[in-house]
């Protein structure tokens, strides 16, 4: 394992963080004799209080840090068990359901739920709502897994092969909280799918963006003439060996990581999350025509490395919650050519929670610091990409101004110029 100490001056002999010979620390482990409850759910625990102004623990697997981070570092309410979590998996005549696939599935993963003349059928742990379909079906198989939110499940066995996750409908996200809307998938599974596929063509367009990682959706299996679905997505990238941080975790250990790099907490996660998320999210419209709907800290993760030094990649889940603003679904040629909604950054929506955090709540001069960054950097993006459309010095209003910049003749004109140069295409071929 390693321990991640606190603020020492870095050198290049001396590491921030510090192997120790023991080994990797394993997460929690049932005590003898103790079995899982097959399809019941461990109640979220609170570990003992982590001080802020003290040191942190890492692990050496960075899959292992991940899913600690997700189930832990974030919200009382939201906390779930460090133990794995056995889900029950049904399979189900093929003629029954409707199973869409992406553009660029991965067998591996495809493998494990299309099996001949059936498709598995997992179940979440905490569902109660019998017109969730196939409910009473026996389980065929048991998967392992591990929660990084309340509906979605990472399948963490066996280890060696490709990681993936799972989004699955329950009446219940918490095991006190009733939601019944919670069940009803059709809509996400479609939408989702169909963003997959425009940026598939669109990184076949442009080529992929290092520091915009995006995470897919690989398949949606859905019951016809019923609200009953759920999704698979693909998280191989999380097996490269990096760290990733999920955003809303930053206020509980964001202060030791940036103490280790000799930095203050605001101005470190000022430039590594507040500009950060505001700038991929710019990348994201400008690429893809899409915005996110709830751009908030749990469908985001910061990339650190090996060290904890974010890498300035910044990962985006959850493309069900993502609109499209632009004409991107009916382009070919282009990624998109003109703006027909307005545009929505969300800023104060990426930053969700960070005020709540008990003892570890951001301050609010801090905030209003960070939203100012995240702004600056969104809109600077939109201006470095569409140059024909940035504004005049002193234009007060941005969000109204780019609105209405990439909108009509002159809008079409603006985004087709700056996808011209990233294409390195003459603007005449758009005839």
């Amino acid at each position: 394992m390693n321990f991640f100490t606190g603020f020492r001056h870095p050198t290049p002999l001396d590491p921030l963080l510090d192997p120790v010979p023991s080994g990797r620390i394993p997460p929690p482990k049932r005590s003898e004799g103790e079995a899982f409850a097959l399809m019941q759910a461990l109640r979220p625990v609170e570990p003992a209080a982590v001080r802020s102004d003290g040191s942190m623990m890492l692990l050496d697997d960075p899959i292992e840090q991940w899913l600690l981070w997700e189930e832990q570092a974030n919200l009382v309410g939201f906390r779930t068990s460090t133990h794995p979590i056995p889900i029950e998996v049904a399979a189900v005549p093929r003629e029954k359901v409707s199973v869409r696939i992406a553009t660029w599935p991965p067998a591996e993963i495809l493998s494990r739920f299309v099996r001949a003349d059936r498709v598995l059928f997992p179940r979440h742990p905490l569902n109660q709502d019998r017109s969730v379909k196939f409910s009473d079906l026996p389980a065929a198989e048991r998967w392992v897994c591990r929660y990084t939110s309340s509906r979605t499940l990472v399948v963490v066995q066996p280890r060696e092969r490709a990681l993936f996750s799972l989004k699955l409908a329950t009446d219940r996200p918490h095991p006190d909280f009733h939601q019944p809307e919670k069940t009803r998938m059709r809509e996400e599974v479609s939408d989702a799918l169909v963003w997959v596929d425009l940026i598939s063509r669109i990184d076949g367009l442009l080529g992929a963006d290092p520091n915009l990682l995006v995470v897919k959706e690989v398949m949606g299996v859905l019951v016809p003439r019923t609200e009953t679905a759920y999704l698979v997505r693909d998280l191989r990238a999380f097996q490269d060996g990096h760290h990733y941080l999920p955003a809303l975790s930053i206020p509980w250990v964001g202060r030791q990581i940036a103490r280790a790099r000799g930095e203050s907490f605001e101005a470190f996660w000022g430039r590594h999350y507040a500009e950060a998320v505001g700038r991929a999210k710019a990348r994201f419209f400008v690429r893809y025509g899409l915005q996110y709907e709830t751009p908030n800290p749990q469908n985001v993760l910061v990339q650190l490395d090996a060290r904890l030094r974010p890498t300035g990649a910044i990962v985006l889940r959850d493309l069900g919650d993502a609109n499209c603003a632009t004409d991107a679904r009916s382009s070919a040629e282009w990624p998109w050519t003109v703006l027909r909604h307005d545009l929505r950054p969300e800023t104060k929506n990426s930053f969700w929670a960070f005020a709540e955090a008990g003892d570890h709540s951001v301050d609010p001069a801090t905030l209003e610091g960070w939203y100012v960054r995240h702004d600056r950097a969104y809109f600077e993006e939109l201006a470095k990409s569409f140059p024909l459309a940035a504004p005049a010095p002193g234009v007060g209003d941005l969000v109204a101004h780019w609105s209405k910049a990439l909108r009509g003749a002159k809008g079409k004109s603006a985004a087709m110029d700056g996808f011209a140069a990233l294409l390195h295409r003459p603007l005449l071929a758009a005839g």
